[in-house]
């Protein structure tokens, strides 16, 4: 028999006794205000059941616009060469990455908005010659200067922007050189 066990065999008397008088309603009356105390757990999953729906839809939503193709998008859509379709698609996703970046650029102060509205304007303007040659492939699908004309159109809006974005990244390194060799 070990320790334990002959420790309670030898004082079992003491164990034995009775709680004192009210002890149990004692007992019960701070396990009630113990459960008082408790939050409910089950009232914060409605908000995160809703929390969870609202980000799962504006993944969705915020994915959904990310595949679709930019404003000038448009033209990806009814070559009759697939190659062409393939190479439109691949510039107007470089295209609008860009424009979000020199967006990005103005939010953060490097550049102005009124230079991006001037910028965003004059790629209209682009866009609306490219409606031209648009009309003009139409016609012809398999003229070769047609279809030349296009790439140089999109490689030309794609060279502006990353022009810019250029520009406005050596300014803003400048103006940083400039702030660093200033004296105190």
């Amino acid at each position: 028999m070990d320790k334990l066990t002959k420790i309670f065999q030898d004082h079992r008397e003491a164990f034995e006794e009775e709680p004192v008088a009210g002890h149990f309603q004692r007992f019960e009356t701070k396990l009630d205000q113990y459960h008082a105390l408790q939050k409910p757990k089950g009232n914060r999953w409605p908000f995160l059941k809703i929390a969870s729906v609202l980000i799962i839809f504006l993944l969705s939503a915020n994915l959904f616009l990310y595949l679709l193709p930019s404003k000038s998008g448009k033209v990806t859509k009814g070559f009759a060469n697939k190659e062409m379709n393939e190479t439109a698609r691949f510039y107007n996703v470089r295209i609008h990455s860009g424009i979000l970046q020199l967006k990005s650029m103005a939010d953060k102060g490097i550049g102005s908005n009124q230079e991006l509205v001037q910028v965003e304007k004059e790629l209209a303007e682009m866009d609306q010659l490219y409606d031209d040659l648009r009309k003009e492939y139409r016609e012809n699908p398999d003229d070769e200067r047609v279809v030349n004309a296009m790439i140089a159109y999109y490689q030309t809006k794609l060279d502006i922007i990353e022009k810019i974005k250029s520009d406005l990244q050596n300014v803003q390194t400048i103006k940083n050189n400039k702030n660093e060799n200033k004296e105190l």
